[in-house]
């Protein structure tokens, strides 16, 4: 049960207000953001979906609805730190959906796709 005080006390989430911005602005290259997010379920979760999007962003990490056969579920992927901007929170993501491309990118390039 919830302390009424801890309620009354408690602050809004960082990304509150960003949260639909980040999602909408991973969604520009939908098809690469699709797979990259099937690809998360199966890697970090041994989860084989037909169908993933990101569906919610917080500090602490993201929320992706998955869909296989006529099952659909919403799965959490913690980030490993809590993310302080809108800015960290994205770059953590984009390392979460692409850890390859990403530790080449750090080398050639500071332009990130998604």
């Amino acid at each position: 049960m919830i302390n009424p005080q801890d309620f009354q006390d408690a602050e809004p989430d960082i990304l509150a207000n960003s949260a639909s911005e980040i999602i909408e602005r991973l969604k520009e290259n939908s098809d690469q953001c699709a797979t990259a997010l099937r690809s998360l379920c199966h890697r970090k979760k041994s989860l084989t979906v037909e169908e993933a999007s990101l569906i919610g962003v917080d500090s602490l990490g993201i929320d992706v609805r998955a869909f296989s056969g006529l099952e659909a579920r919403t799965v959490r992927f913690s980030f490993n730190a809590q993310a302080l901007s809108e800015r960290s929170a994205e770059k953590k993501i984009r390392r979460m959906l692409f850890p390859r491309y990403q530790r080449k990118s750090v080398k050639t390039s500071t332009e990130d796709d998604c």
